[in-house]
């Protein structure tokens, strides 16, 4: 009996001593708040970039696929949020009772109202914001002395908000009253099919329904009136053993007849006078008003020499030389430039290539000073200087 009645005892104290421990056990959670417990209907205070972490500077716009933030009380558990009425999926969206990260979408809103909207499970917000919606930006065509019946990039960006694969009734792209046939719609680029009657000096027109209403862009296609030189004439042209007519050993195709290559290996500072002599403007407004026109020209480069990154020097283009510096074209400055064996339409401010310009007849000069020894193989065709389209 003693040796029971002590066993009893030892489980009796600590049966005793276990529940002491539990009544010293501290409780780390008790009024712990994990941030995302909402007590009421969402209140948006204020709303700030992403990469703005210390928020110290709120916007009231923001971009397409901008990443914001949005401040205020009682945000966790959404079940909507949008801008004007673009819905972002939920899934794109990390909400706390205080802060909610989310991008823009990237979609073009059938109803503007400058105004978020914020839904939870306790209720429904909105704010005023502004989503700044891009028009579209034409740069033109990639070569815009293409042939008829070739299928041709469009350059520029914002395209597929639009619909112009087809998508929009109201996305047109048009030749003289033709529609073209769009093979395929990205942000920087759409592909179109020259039609094969197509004719020189033509206009592409884009047409669509922008935010604040219809919006036409205007395209030139092988703008043959505006052309400075016929190379197949090059009567008062210096250095004409330059010009090729795309017969020699290793010539790029040609687009319009007869055009300059430049091969070979130059030395740093070497001055070269590729195409020298007088030419006369299709209007005297590009005299008077030389910033409403496009200075132009196709460029190719072979595959094995890109365009170098030339720091103020390199290609040289110079009007009227008695009052205007040369104008140096440096296409790599921030990326390296090659066209890979095809031609490209090169389009430059005729105002900044030549600003004293003050002459409906004038004097041109193409030269090329390397900063640095080059290794070369570039073809130039079809200088001219066109009006700006709207």
């Amino acid at each position: 009996m003693r040796k029971i009645n002590i066993r009893l005892i030892a489980m009796s104290a600590a049966l005793l001593a276990g529940l002491s421990s539990c009544n010293d056990i501290v409780t780390y959670n008790d009024n712990y708040d994990d941030g995302m417990t909402s007590t009421g209907t969402p209140v948006i205070n204020m709303v700030y970039d992403a990469d703005d972490t210390e928020k110290t500077a709120p916007i009231v716009s923001a971009a397409f696929e901008d990443m914001v933030v949005l401040s205020g009380e009682n945000l966790s558990h959404v079940t909507r949020v949008a801008f004007n009425d673009v819905e972002v999926p939920l899934s794109e969206v990390y909400a706390t009772a205080k802060n909610v990260y989310l991008p823009i979408p990237r979609r073009v809103p059938e109803e503007v109202t400058n105004k978020i909207y914020y839904e939870t499970e306790l209720g429904s917000t909105s704010y005023d914001f502004t989503v700044v919606i891009p028009e579209v930006e034409v740069e033109g065509l990639f070569n815009e002395f293409c042939e008829p019946g070739d299928t041709v990039q469009m350059v520029g960006n914002f395209f597929d908000l639009y619909g112009f694969d087809g998508s929009v009734e109201t996305s047109k792209i048009t030749m003289n009253g033709e529609a073209l046939k769009v093979d395929s719609v990205s942000e920087r680029y759409f592909s179109v099919v020259i039609p094969e009657n197509a004719q020189p000096n033509s206009i592409i027109n884009i047409d669509y329904e922008g935010v604040n209403g219809h919006v036409n862009r205007q395209v030139a296609y092988r703008n043959e009136d505006a052309l400075l030189f016929d190379l197949s004439q090059p009567d008062g042209i210096s250095n004409v053993d330059y010009i090729t007519d795309g017969s020699n050993a290793g010539d790029p195709e040609p687009l319009n007849g007869p055009f300059v290559r430049i091969e070979g290996s130059f030395d740093a500072w070497q001055w070269t006078e590729w195409l020298k002599g007088n030419v006369i403007f299709p209007s005297e407004d590009v005299a008077a008003n030389p910033s409403d026109y496009t200075f132009k020209f196709e460029v190719c480069s072979a595959t094995a020499t890109p365009f170098y990154d030339s720091d103020g020097y390199g290609y040289l283009f110079q009007f009227n030389s008695a009052d205007n510096s040369a104008f140096p074209w440096n296409p790599s400055e921030i990326s390296g430039f090659n066209t890979y064996g095809e031609w490209r339409t090169v389009t430059l401010d005729f105002g900044t290539v030549a600003p004293k310009q003050t002459s409906v007849t004038t004097d041109f000069n193409f030269i090329m000073q390397p900063n640095s020894a080059w290794t070369v193989d570039h073809s130039f065709a079809n200088f001219r200087v066109e009006r700006k389209l709207q």
